[in-house]
Formats: C-alpha cells, structure tokens, sequence
C-alpha cells in the first residue's frame, strides 16, 4: 500500500461540521481504502497530538510555536483576520518551526505529497528536485478567490506572492484535482498548465447520514443557513438580517456556524444566530428546517453548504453563485433568487408545496446520484493509480 502524506494549512474536525474540513477528512477516510494516508496539518490552543482514526489514516496536528509569535510580531496582526491568518501560516515556512520538523520526519517514507494549498507550499523545499509524485487537490482558485475577497490593503500586498506559489504548485504538480470544470478552466487560463494533467474531483457528501424530515411542526416557515467565519459566509448573514429578515417577517431564519459571530448584536426577532452547532446538531437543524436559502455572491469553488441542503432534501432557494460548478437546473433542483428578488422569491414560493417538493425530490436525487464522497474517491483513485503506475 503506497504512502500518501498531505499537507494542509489547517487541521480536520471530528466529526467534520464546515467546508473545508469535510472536503480534507472525507476524501481522505475514503483514499485510505487505497493508500495509507498521513494528514499533516497546523493546529492551536494545545489540541495536537497524533489522531489515529484508521490503521490506514491518521492525522499528526502540530501545535504553534515560538517562531508563531515572531511572525505575528513581524506582520503586526493575528490570525483572528481571515487573510493574516493564512498569510502567517505561509511566512511561518521560512523558520524552523514544529511542522517543518515532523514534515522532514515524514517526507522519507511517503511516496506521494499532496498539497491542499499553496498556503504551506515552502515547506516542500523537495519539490521539483526529487521523484516524489506531487498532487494538488485544491480546493479553490485560491489567488483568484484572495483577490476577489481579501479586503485588507496591507494582506492584498501580499497577493503577488501567493500568485507566485500557486503557479509553482499547478505548473509543478503531477496530478490537480479541481472542484469543478470552472475550477480547472480557471487554474488553467491563468497559469497555463497541461490540461490533461487536471481532473475534476468535486466536493461531496455522505448520502444516508441525514435524519428523516418529519411535517414541520414550526410556528413560523423555517428557513436556514449555515456557514463557516469566513468573508462570502458573513456577506450572507448580513444579507439575511439587514435585508430578508424585515422583507420576510413571516419567516423564521435560523443561522448556524462560526458566520454568526460578526452579528452578536442583531436583535431581529425573526433571525435565530446559534454560532457553532455540533454535527449531531447540524443534522437536526437540517431535519426540521421548512427549507433551505444560500444567498452568496462572493468566493470559489464548489459549496459544500449547497450540497448537503440538496442532499438532505430540503428545498433550497439560492443564488446562480451559491449553486456554481454543480449543473443543477433552475426550477428542477433549486428555485433560483438574486439579491434584489432574493425577498419577493421566497414570498412567492414558500407556500407553494408543490413547487417545494418537486425542486426537493429532484435536487436530492440528483446530488446523491452524483456527489457522494465514496463515488468522487473512487475516482481520485483510478487517477492517482495511473500516475503511480507510469
């Protein structure tokens, strides 16, 4: 069984709950049936150690280190700002940090790297020297999204150099995974790789671990939203409170995830922020909501929030944006609304039950059809043995 060490920016959460953390843990818990998988990831407030949660995949989370500190120092911000927080972790490859030093003690034995960013990419100081196979699975268009949303004009300085690492990481890749073919078409236009060396592995979901959805029992049509602290996710939230909520008094909006913390101070009685929620949690909120909203307009890649609202049956009112990269139909999967009819579309359709289920049934079909972590694996692996076999 070949070795497959990933490096990642971030750490997994078990059971994973938000975007990213669903993408790493669950493509790699289903890789594991084909390689033996070693995630190495940076983590903080003393949760690192070794996570064992297979004989064939674990997870070391190596703690901050002093070198953190000079670094926060240097840049004179914290990792509480989005965009300082991934720009500290790329400035943290240039010192002699705990996660250099477990990456040295694990880089012998693996016989493929997998970069899920270009964020750690310095670390790898063997790439493009050794005969290590190298695989991007990014997850974004990463300095396309940077650009899109990083609002800090000290951070988007920077966005030059994570150019620079991006092009390096899918110039120098033996293999890209991309979320969608907009994804692919994106890495390619700008940096101008070899195409064939890009395959599409979307992000997905587990099918059967949604809780059966009983007749509402609300006072009020539910609508919910979930996101993680993240710009396009509090872009959102603001949205659903300085907007929908007054247009839409009739309806009961529930938010959940790190997106509520910005909005502490919201006190419209028809918006419910309940921050963080548990995945058991999650998958209650998700059984008893009337259906789903996804009013984005901003960030890349493929949402993951759009698939498990599809995915555990609930009708979902979203943004062209919020459904990018997916091939649903407008009126067959989803009920399309754009900011300025966001309000009129969900007043026109939330009473209409025949309208409801009909986009329901479609749009979990088609997603459970199509987009199941297992099936996407399965082809990652097919790829990743072809590489490995030349």
């Amino acid at each position: 069984m070949k070795k497959m060490l990933v490096l990642n920016h971030f750490p997994t959460v078990y059971p994973p709950t938000s975007g990213g953390t669903l993408r790493y843990f669950h493509i790699y818990q289903e890789l594991s049936r084909y390689f033996d998988v070693t995630l190495l990831s940076q983590t903080f407030n003393h949760k690192g150690g070794l996570f064992t949660y297979s004989p064939t995949f674990r997870e070391y989370k190596v703690e901050k280190d002093s070198n953190y500190h000079n670094v926060v120092q240097k840049l004179q911000h914290n990792e509480s700002s989005y965009e300082f927080g991934l720009i500290i972790q790329t400035e943290l490859s240039k010192y002699p940090t705990l996660l250099k030093e477990q990456f040295e003690s694990l880089y012998e034995a693996a016989d493929l790297i997998v970069h899920e960013s270009p964020y750690l990419f310095q670390y790898d100081h063997y790439f493009g020297k050794d005969s290590k196979l190298r695989i991007y699975n990014s997850h974004n268009h990463e300095y396309k999204l940077a650009h899109q949303i990083w609002k800090n004009n000290l951070a988007r300085d920077y966005l030059p150099v994570l150019f620079d690492l991006e092009k390096k990481l899918v110039r120098g890749a033996d293999l890209i995974f991309s979320t969608s073919e907009d994804e692919k078409n994106s890495l390619i236009k700008m940096y101008n790789p070899n195409p064939s060396k890009i395959m599409v592995a979307p992000n997905g979901i587990e099918p059967f671990e949604w809780l059966s959805s009983s007749e509402s029992s609300n006072e009020q049509p539910t609508a919910f939203f979930i996101g993680a602290d993240y710009p396009p996710n509090i872009e959102a939230v603001d949205f659903i409170i300085s907007q929908l909520a007054d247009s839409c008094p009739e309806i009961q909006f529930v938010v959940a995830g790190g997106c509520c913390t910005s909005f502490t101070y919201s006190s419209k009685p028809n918006v419910r922020l309940l921050g963080r929620v548990r995945h058991k949690q999650k998958l209650r909120l998700l059984a008893e909501a009337d259906y789903a909203i996804n009013p984005m307009f901003t960030g890349a890649g493929v949402n993951l929030k759009t698939l498990e609202f599809l995915s555990a049956g609930l009708p979902l009112f979203s943004t062209e944006f919020g459904v990018r990269g997916l091939n649903v139909i407008p009126m067959k999967h989803y009920i399309p609304a754009e900011k300025n009819n966001f309000a009129g579309t969900l007043k026109r359709y939330t009473s209409d039950k025949n309208v409801l289920n009909e986009v329901s049934f479609n749009g979990q079909k088609y997603i459970n059809n199509h987009f199941s972590w297992q099936s996407i694996a399965e082809n990652m692996q097919v790829e990743l043995n072809k590489l490995c076999s030349h």
